[in-house]
């Protein structure tokens, strides 16, 4: 019996853990398979995350700043060695990509790799229209050794809400379990990958929050940004889930403390939600609340 050559690529990657594939093949097919669009990504990022920043940092914008703080941000311990878990939010949408570009070869990969570049330009561009209505910040530690130094140098830390971090691994463990489904991956292949990305996104999330990269406020309205903008992807009870499974198995950190931190996460998470249920923009539950947030700071002070 005669294998075709899809059969004889999906032999080779099958079974293989996505990480172990070389993030190597997706920067070099992609920039050139997929040039206008990764162009349109590039312009989207460096619009969102570099000019707003550095332009409130050096004074040429004027965009007010909230701090986001919570009392429970201080529950959860500070884990410098989360920082390798946290940068690993890149490689989880990159290695899938190589994948890809194995499974099929770089001609039928790159419709797909398109539709998931352009997911991540909506995200970009979405969260992109809060930062310019309120940036946001919060309290983190004065540490600049190994990865932290180049973390604080290139992150003036002004994009806290909604969490781009948190936006990105929601987004892509929900396309890749989408596509895998749709494209008729073998079943073998979606157990395996969409556990690995669901575990590699929670510890990842947690990542944001050990290393102090944000507050227990940003996570939930990251995921609520998703879950309006992508509601076909990325629905109320994927949220409810992910946010269950976070501090699970918590370190340095008492499991009473964890549950209060769910206990947050839910409850803005599900206030968001409903108070946008009827919103045209699905910014404005975020914007009132932002409002709200900084009056009540300020009062205190």
């Amino acid at each position: 019996m005669t294998v075709s050559t899809t059969e004889k690529r999906i032999q080779k990657v099958s079974g293989k853990a996505l990480s172990s594939f070389s993030v190597l093949p997706a920067y070099a097919v992609i920039p050139f398979r997929a040039f206008k669009t990764t162009m349109k990504l590039l312009r989207s990022i460096i619009a969102v995350f570099f000019v707003l920043q550095f332009g409130k940092k050096w004074g040429f914008l004027k965009i007010p700043v909230v701090h986001v703080d919570h009392p429970l941000d201080k529950k959860i311990p500070f884990l410098p060695r989360k920082v390798d878990i946290y940068l690993s939010f890149i490689n989880l949408w990159i290695c899938p990509m190589t994948m890809l570009i194995r499974r099929y070869g770089a001609g039928k990969a790159i419709p797909f790799i398109r539709e998931w570049l352009e997911l991540l330009k909506t995200t970009y561009d979405e969260a992109g229209r809060l930062y310019r209505f309120r940036l946001t910040t919060m309290e983190r530690p004065s540490y600049h050794k190994g990865h932290f130094f180049t973390i604080h140098f290139f992150d003036p830390h002004l994009l806290c809400v909604p969490s781009l971090h948190i936006a990105i691994i929601a987004l892509c463990y929900s396309f890749y379990h989408m596509l895998f489904e749709r494209e008729e991956f073998t079943q073998a292949e979606n157990n395996q990958w969409n556990s690995e990305l669901y575990k590699q996104s929670v510890a990842i999330a947690e990542s944001v929050l050990y290393v102090k990269q944000h507050s227990v406020n940003c996570v939930p309205a990251a995921l609520y940004m998703i879950s309006r903008i992508f509601p076909d992807l990325y629905k109320a009870e994927d949220a409810v889930h992910f946010i269950n499974d976070m501090f699970v198995a918590p370190e340095e950190m008492s499991a009473e403390s964890a549950g209060q931190v769910r206990e947050h996460l839910l409850f803005v998470y599900e206030r968001f939600l409903l108070e946008g249920a009827h919103e045209d923009d699905w910014r404005a539950p975020v914007q009132r609340w932002l409002v709200e947030y900084n009056a009540s700071a300020q009062a205190e002070q």
